[in-house]
């Protein structure tokens, strides 16, 4: 190919550039009268650029720079729509995390009041023993007992010689009042002292107080009633008391029995056959656990909500490694009084019943209560939210007559699926000095769009960076779908 082949080559494809730029000038020019978008646009340095969509005909309204007025065919073409704001219907719920907590005043720590030895253990039936046959063992940890069921005998030769202190008072003031009544016969015969009387008088009571001191002390370590008025009538009944009298009664000498405090399981088991144990050993332990303790935690900026709910506070519970069980009815019986000084937590406390045994003392919970609407939230459409990452807005219709929208900040506060509730927020001061015009906050009745706001809100956004720019001569703005 020659030079003027080359040449006539370079001059077409110049030729087809230019009708390229006319052509897609055109269809931009068409696109924007059409649908509002693809129309080049200045920038702030001069040089023209595309952007994603354009609102003609919009602008600022004067006085109020968070206000933009649209011409009422855009309003039509664009599909923008409001909704009224509402007071919110739906209970706020509020949840704590906790665990799950023995209820203290149904568990039993079980002592024995004497030092002695372990003779035997009390038994429970074991269905599951081998062979099928249902066999009696010794009781171990989780064993179901019922209240007054034998736990474990001990010998104590400490009980033994309080007994044997109150057969020596009963016998001493058996003694005294025989001596007494003999004195008592002579004196009448003129044949001893008065005081000879009175003295022995003094002895007989000195006797009957030994005996009450002794049977107060065995009283005090429980000693049963019956065991108390049997050694009386032994020592009564014999004129010198001796063990061998009663095999019966020697058997129970010095006998210490452990009875269960409640009906309950037991959780913990610290003896065995032939082991010497004092008071201070925590034999057994047994919890009632058909009834439970919940603790939960409520921050501090709760509080206030929560105490002012009336009593009783109702609230559910739910077990955080069973999520699809149904939760559980309970009810607040205690709100802390002290403030967790890390967490800023409050301890929230209150019983749950646990009548299957389907939850263990420690598990983690989540408890829900119920509060009534907050007085300054509002309801809108999600639809009407416009978020950013840094701020949440909507935009207000004033006047339903007039296509004048107003940006409104708010706080969302929680989402309810179609709808969130939000707080206005306070009054927003735009400009400065006497002049200053002060912006209301986000009220019941207000309408928001619901359809369009985000093109509304990158319109306003637009026409305020134009005019902080000194752009008069542009009044249209881009949005940002």
């Amino acid at each position: 190919m020659g030079r003027r082949g080359v040449g006539v080559v370079v001059i077409a494809l110049l030729g087809m550039a230019a009708a390229w730029a006319e052509w897609t000038g055109r269809v931009s020019s068409w696109m924007v009268s059409w649908f509002p978008g693809s129309q080049p646009v200045r920038s702030d340095g001069g040089e023209d650029r595309f952007a994603k969509g354009l609102i003609p005909g919009a602008e600022l309204v004067e006085g109020e720079p968070d206000a933009v007025r649209l011409p009422p065919g855009v309003v039509t073409t664009l599909g923008i729509a409001t909704a009224p704001v509402r007071v919110p219907e739906r209970s706020r719920i509020l949840e704590l995390s906790g665990s799950l907590a023995l209820d203290t005043s149904l568990l039993a720590h079980v002592h024995t009041r004497f030092d002695g030895e372990v003779v035997e253990l009390g038994t429970v039936v074991d269905p599951g023993s081998a062979g099928g046959t249902p066999l009696r063992r010794p009781l171990r940890f989780g064993d179901q007992v019922e209240k007054g069921q034998l736990l474990a005998v001990l010998w104590s030769n400490d009980l033994g010689e309080r007994k044997s202190e109150y057969v020596d008072a009963l016998s001493r003031l058996r003694i005294e009042k025989e001596t007494l009544a003999r004195l008592e016969a002579l004196f009448r015969d003129e044949s001893i002292p008065e005081r000879t009387v009175r003295e022995a008088r003094r002895q007989v009571e000195s006797a009957q107080i030994a005996v009450a001191r002794v049977e107060r002390t065995l009283r005090s370590w429980r000693v049963a009633e019956e065991e108390i008025q049997a050694i009386r009538r032994e020592a009564e009944a014999m004129g010198s008391f001796a063990l061998g009298a009663d095999a019966e009664l020697e058997k129970l000498w010095a006998r210490v029995e452990l009875r269960a405090p409640l009906s309950g399981t037991i959780l913990e088991v610290n003896l065995a056959v032939g082991d010497i144990v004092t008071t201070e050993t925590d034999l057994f332990k047994i919890a009632d656990m058909t009834m439970l303790r919940a603790w939960a935690f409520v921050y501090e900026e709760d509080l206030p909500a929560l105490l002012a709910l009336p009593r009783p506070i109702r609230w559910s519970i739910g077990l955080k490694a069973d999520p699809t069980a149904p939760p559980i009815i309970g009810t607040v019986e205690k709100i802390g009084d002290i403030i967790d000084p890390n967490q800023h937590t409050a301890l929230v406390v209150g019983q749950v019943e646990n009548p299957s045994g389907r939850m263990r003392a420690g598990q983690f919970i989540t408890a829900w209560i119920d509060l009534p609407p907050d007085p300054n939230e509002l309801e809108i459409p999600i639809a009407a939210l416009v978020e950013d990452g840094e701020e949440s807005v909507v935009l207000v219709q004033p006047d339903a007559e007039e296509p004048i929208y107003v940006l409104r900040r708010v706080l969302v506060t929680r989402r309810l699926g179609k709808t969130a509730c939000v707080r206005g927020g306070s009054f927003r001061s735009l400009g400065e000095g006497p002049s200053a015009v002060r912006s209301p906050p986000l009220q019941l009745g207000d309408r928001v769009v619901v359809s369009g706001a985000v093109e509304l809100r990158a319109a306003l956004a637009g026409l305020q960076d134009a005019a902080d720019h000194g752009d008069e001569a542009r009044r249209d703005v881009t949005f940002q779908p």
